[in-house]
């Protein structure tokens, strides 16, 4: 805590104000809000400024400087005036202290007001460790501190408009600045409570409940705890995110909060309340009956799990041998696990006892009280950043109890969710990278991560416009994208060049002609396509062909930028490219281009190629293939570059690709049991200045594929869906899973009543005009709600042959099994390998496909939902868990 906000008045007085002087002092003092800095100097001056020299002052400050509960805006001080007017209810000042010391409600200050003689009528003051923001919070915690303090004036209590006059003498200040907290002051109120009523506290818990509105849970106790943040809920509100409705839970962060010296920087506190008075409290028969389900039913956690606890966790370790003194924090982190485990608080308890060194009697029992109030509560198990001085040190889960004993199906998260910016910034951020990249004298590959969404688009045809003297080359994925970035420039008034496509026209080409070109491009004679193309249209008209003979013609002497796809850029020569300032890539060109061109061949083909073609080189390098692969998959034969012949085709292989290729992954065919070989065909990248903006690159990969020292890496900060995105971890939802769920897809379409051209899912489900591997660019979604149903897993081949292309060293003969692993600030069980490397490269596949699927429904900037049903989690979403499938 820095620094503590009130209302202050800057008037001194030494006598209470006159009629007159209160009306003006309580006009003035709504307006009078103050930053008080936390420091022993201040403090100090703080005390003497009300309790000597009679500043009046509001523990609230309020909106628009009018000093009324309906413009509430915060508090941090609770302040209780003793007059002793009942000489039933006198109590002095050391009394007070000595109570406020057992409950552990630290005093800040304490005064004698004007009229006091002998102390006999004074004021206390307390801080609380953050501000409270909502007003039904700071009237019910005002509420518990004048149950603890009977005596106090009660006509003070609950009114968070209270103005409170200075006074004469200061007869008590803490200059170290200790505060309470929202669940002490509730935990201690309920411990008061208990000491004074015994087995009727209850009760009073009860009327309590029933005159502030705070629910009361299953156990008859008050419904505040600890949890863990979450920045999908606004500082101070009750707001329902989800549903947009006021919810009868407040949330109140507490982003400095410090317990004993030690800081606890990702804890909040909630207390619930019930929406209607009446039924705020549950009935003692209630109560019975879930006591019986309770004590029926065992703990979430089994006693086997502690000697497991012991196993993976040191700071355990350490508590049950008595090796050293815990401080507060660290024995309160441990408690909330162990109160989760069959006989762990007695456990917890009975380990104090055993060392009397550390633990005295008085100790002890106020442990006894704490995990009693907690096991009631039922907090949550705390997580282990928040307390466990070795969290940096170890391989651990979100907790102790998730560490120590993972359950099926787990998807826990570990990491806060990261610092978000809105959608403008995220633009402007990703069009300085891309300036930035182009501006830079080097020749690397620059790659710059964006979300979906981020306006990439309209930053290369900013940078364009910007610089109307450069030329530039823009790469896109698929024909589809590169006409709507021709149109886009179009718009902007930018004059391009797109880059003609024989596959946009085949439909108009004579069939017996597009079935050579494909042979051509089948067999990797490219080169040959624009000769043979000449030849047809000298025989017969042919208009498309003609028009595209022309385009090809206009490119090579067009002097601007051009916009063309990932496989003609690839398939340009040096000269072509020289022609370009710089050469920009949209998307990720590894993925969609480069690792996809995949091709694989059988054994006997290969024998019988090596048999007929009269190249002893392509003869000796099969033969070497073969050799090698006897003695493992993964097989290494050194390339060579191959020009094409006459008569080539007859091979129908790639000949030019399988020479210059170096890297085979050998597999058994189980359909055929034949052996297969396969390889990712070459793409060679020219020596100038690439710049790809994805949201799906994968640093690691990149700097595999192009090396380390030629890769430019930087990541631009998300921005916060304008949309909903729910994930269901439940199942897998893999191929087979599905394939075991029967009717499980048609089920989800009718449970969210989705049309099916929303479905994204596996092509063989026969759903929708999108499936996973052709989603990127297409806009016929956005902005409508969506279902993406399936973790679109490859063969475990597939990752390897990658992986092995890319130049990582793995066990060829490891397997996917299930793991524990943790990804995207998750911690989660999957179907994986245990070689890192080759798990980001399997994990880099599957998010790429997800993100793009999802990506469709544009969430960045429309308000609409996606749901994915998928054991794989992504950025942003929101875990709906417990889901019912049937």
């Amino acid at each position: 805590m820095n620094n503590i906000y009130m209302s202050l008045d800057n008037i001194p007085y030494n006598r209470k104000p006159s009629k007159d002087e209160i009306k003006s002092l309580s006009t003035r003092i709504g307006g009078s809000a103050k930053n008080i800095d936390v420091t022993p100097n201040s403090i100090t001056t703080l005390c003497n400024q009300i309790g000597a020299n009679g500043h009046s002052f509001c523990t609230s400050t309020f909106k628009d400087g009018k000093r009324d509960k309906d413009h509430f805006e915060q508090q941090q001080l609770f302040a209780l005036d003793f007059d002793n007017k009942d000489p039933k209810k006198t109590v002095t000042f050391e009394q007070v202290k000595l109570r406020a010391d057992k409950y552990d409600l630290p005093i800040l200050f304490a005064y004698d007001t004007f009229s006091s003689v002998n102390h006999d009528k004074f004021r206390v003051v307390f801080l609380s460790d953050s501000s409270i923001n909502d007003r039904k919070s700071a009237e019910a915690m005002q509420r518990a501190f004048g149950t603890v303090f009977p005596e106090s004036d009660q006509a003070c209590v609950g009114d968070v408009s209270r103005m409170f006059y200075g006074g004469k003498e200061v007869i008590y200040c803490d200059s170290n600045t200790k505060t309470f907290n929202v669940e002490s002051l509730f935990r201690n109120m309920t411990s008061y409570l208990q000491d004074t009523y015994k087995e009727h506290y209850k009760r009073k818990l009860k009327e309590f409940s029933q005159h502030t509105s705070v629910a009361l849970n299953k156990n008859g106790s008050l419904d505040v705890r600890f949890t863990e943040k979450s920045h999908r809920i606004t500082t101070g509100t009750r707001e329902d995110t989800e549903n947009g409705k006021i919810s009868p839970t407040a949330i109140i962060f507490t982003p400095n909060i410090i317990d004993h010296g030690e800081k606890l920087p990702n804890l909040r506190y909630v207390i619930k309340f019930s929406e209607c008075t009446d039924k705020s409290s549950v009935s003692i028969s209630d109560q019975k009956k879930d006591m019986r389900t309770k004590h029926r039913n065992h703990t979430e956690y089994r006693s086997a799990v502690i000697s497991e606890m012991e196993s993976v966790c040191k700071l355990f370790r350490e508590f049950l041998s008595g090796e050293r003194d815990f401080v507060h924090h660290e024995l309160f982190g441990l408690m909330c696990n162990l109160i989760n485990v069959e006989t762990g608080r007695n456990l917890f308890i009975q380990t104090q006892h055993k060392y009397p060194e550390l633990y005295d009697s008085e100790r002890v029992g106020e442990w006894e009280r704490q995990s009693d109030f907690a096991s009631k509560q039922e907090y949550k198990p705390t997580s282990c950043k928040n307390f466990c001085p070795y969290c940096q040190q170890c391989q651990h889960g979100r907790n102790i109890l998730s560490t120590a004993h993972p359950k099926r199906g787990m998807m826990e998260k570990l990491s806060e969710d990261e610092e978000i910016v809105t959608i403008e910034e995220l633009q402007e951020q990703t069009f300085e990278a891309v300036r930035e990249a182009y501006n830079s004298t080097d020749r690397k590959v620059h790659i710059i991560k964006s979300m979906t969404g981020a306006g990439k688009s309209t930053s290369y045809l900013k940078l364009i416009s910007d610089n109307p003297d450069r030329r530039f080359l823009i790469a896109a994925p698929t024909n589809l994208l590169k006409d709507e970035l021709y149109s886009n420039a179009d718009k902007m008034k930018i004059k391009v060049f797109k880059t003609p496509s024989l596959e946009q026209i085949k439909s108009k080409i004579p069939q017996e002609i597009w079935s050579k070109i494909q042979l051509f491009y089948r067999t990797g004679q490219h080169r040959k396509i624009y000769t043979y193309i000449s030849e047809m249209l000298k025989r017969k008209e042919i208009p498309c062909l003609k028009r595209y003979i022309e385009d090809r013609k206009k490119l090579m002497t067009f002097k601007g930028s051009v916009i063309t796809t990932h496989k003609y850029l690839l398939n340009m020569d040096a000269k072509m490219l020289n022609k370009y300032d710089a050469v920009i890539i949209d998307e990720d060109i590894l993925f969609k281009c480069v690792l996809a061109n995949q091709e694989e061949l059988t054994v006997s083909k290969l024998e019988k190629l090596r048999d007929d073609i009269a190249d002893s080189r392509v003869e000796k390098k099969i033969n070497d293939l073969l050799d090698a692969a006897k003695h493992g998959a993964c097989v290494e034969v050194e390339g060579f570059e191959y020009e094409p012949s006459d008569g080539d085709e007859k091979y129908m292989v790639d000949l030019p690709s399988f020479c210059l290729t170096e890297r085979f992954y050998v597999r058994k065919d189980p359909d055929s049991d034949e052996d297969v070989v396969m390889y990712i065909k070459p793409s060679v990248f020219k020596n100038t200045k690439y710049i790809v903006v994805s949201a799906t690159a994968n640093e690691s990969v990149y700097r595999a594929y192009f090396g380390e020292n030629r890769v430019e890496f930087s990541e631009c900060q998300s921005a916060e869906y304008k949309g909903k995105l729910y994930q269901y971890p439940g199942k897998s939802m893999s191929r087979t899973c599905i394939d075991n769920n029967r009717g499980i897809v048609q089920r989800l379409i009718e449970k969210f009543n989705i049309d099916e051209s929303r479905v994204i899912t596996f092509m063989r489900e026969n759903v929708g005009q999108l499936h996973f591997g052709n989603t990127e660019g297409s806009n016929t979604i956005e902005g409508k709600d969506i279902l993406v149903i399936g973790t679109p897993y490859y063969p475990d081949y597939l990752y390897k042959l990658a992986a092995f292309t890319l130049g990582i060293d793995f066990d060829e003969d490891e397997v996917m099994k299930p793991r524990i692993v943790t990804h995207n600030g998750y911690r989660f069980a999957f179907n994986t390998f245990e070689n890192e490397d080759l798990r980001n490269v399997q994990f880099w596949m599957l998010e790429s496909e997800l993100e793009q699927a999802v990506g469709r429904a544009r969430l960045l900037r429309y308000d609409c939902t996606a749901r994915l049903f998928s054991n794989f989690p992504v950025r942003q979403a929101e875990m709906i868990r417990d889901f019912d499938y049937n």
